[in-house]
């Protein structure tokens, strides 16, 4: 085992991306050979900082054996999410190379199907395959798919449910980059020049807007909305892009208390514009969406010693309430009012809150611990 290929679904200004950085940069450690292929734009790659890994994109297929250092192909590969495009390429890969497959799960991938297609699985599993919509994972190749791994990582326990019977998994949580997130004043150079208000309560949301969390994002734009109803001035600082519709033809009742500052570029940048937060806020509850994912927000929101609400589901579900965080049932519009309230009365609840926070992440949410875990997953699935 010596030549590792990632392969995503996107270029690397997804999500995922950042759990591929820093795992292939943490794997090097172990004298390991890491190659990341995305669809295209690999240039992307300079948003996430120093890498210790060389990026292609997928129509570089037949230059993988000049690309790692003992001339050879990959030992083994990791396909990031059974999606099509990734599903397609990884059988391309199969007629050049001789590898054991790996392949992540991050998702309810059915769910996510039925949410962007309007369309049962019945339904899409008798579709005119030659136009199934390649960010997707089909119905019936991704069981396929995966029923062919040498080893799944789940990024959830749920996700064990989505596992074929004899294939051996892992679950693998992500980390957080401490050299970038970590607990930080305010930067009253940076608040001043986004236009952010004096003496007001600041809300941060760093995240994209789909069709499978439309309603959740409204929830949090309806609660700063409430908010300033009632006399609470509340001011919501807005990361991410909008796939998805959610507040309407009119969306200047929401708009008029949030800063909308979009895709950020250098993800770097994203810790001074949480710092800016007095409370992080994850909206959602326990469906068939969330209990399936871990947002990859939530492990820098922990890291950086913010009073984080949570709902409980994912990775609520192992976080002490009012400890590491404040974990409901539902964090719905009026359970995020009511919440923000109670916080912001209480300076010292705040300051526990936050430092369980970091206490968590520390603990769980380790880049260096958790790709050890994913070598020796490696290790033991590759061994004769």
């Amino acid at each position: 085992m010596q030549n590792i290929l990632f392969v995503l679904y996107h270029n690397f200004r997804a999500n995922s991306a950042i759990h591929v950085h820093n795992f292939a940069n943490q794997l090097t450690t172990y004298g390991l050979e890491c190659v990341v292929a995305v669809p295209n734009q690999k240039e992307t790659v300079v948003s996430l900082g120093e890498r210790q890994y060389t990026t292609i994109e997928f129509d570089e297929i037949s230059s993988l054996q000049k690309i790692y250092k003992n001339g050879q192909g990959p030992d083994i590969v990791h396909a990031w999410t059974p999606r099509e495009i990734v599903r397609i390429f990884c059988e391309k890969l199969r007629s050049l190379y001789s590898f054991k497959l790996f392949i992540h799960l991050e998702d309810n991938e059915e769910l996510i199907l039925q949410k962007n297609t309007h369309q049962s699985l019945q339904e899409l599993s008798a579709a005119d395959e030659s136009h199934f919509p390649s960010h997707l994972s089909h119905p019936v190749r991704y069981q396929q798919f995966l029923n062919l791994a040498d080893g799944i990582t789940i990024i959830i326990d749920r996700l064990q449910e989505f596992v074929p019977p004899h294939v051996p998994y892992s679950i693998l949580w992500p980390g957080v980059d401490k050299t970038i997130f970590f607990p930080r004043d305010r930067d009253q150079t940076l608040a001043a020049k986004l236009g952010v208000p004096l003496n007001c309560t600041v809300l941060c949301y760093t995240g994209n807007v789909h069709a499978a969390n439309a309603c959740e994002v409204r929830s949090l734009y309806l609660a700063v909305a409430m908010l300033n109803r009632e006399g609470h001035p509340t001011i919501l600082i807005r990361t991410g892009q909008d796939f998805h519709d959610f507040l309407g033809a009119d969306s200047q009742w929401a708009k008029k208390y949030s800063i909308e500052l979009g895709y950020v570029e250098n993800h770097a940048a994203i810790a001074n514009i949480l710092a800016l937060a007095d409370i992080l806020v994850q909206p959602g509850k326990r469906d068939a969406f969330n209990d399936y994912r871990l947002p990859s927000k939530l492990p820098e929101f922990l890291a950086m010693g913010k009073p984080v609400i949570l709902p409980e589901t994912n990775i609520g579900r192992f976080t002490k309430s009012m400890e590491q965080a404040v974990v409901l049932p539902t964090v719905d519009a009026l359970s995020i009012v009511e919440t923000v309230k109670l916080l912001m009365a209480d300076a010292d609840l705040r300051s526990c809150l936050g430092a369980g926070a970091v206490d968590f992440s520390n603990a769980y949410l380790d880049w260096s611990i958790n790709a050890s875990k994913l070598f020796h997953f490696y290790q033991a699935q590759t061994q004769p």
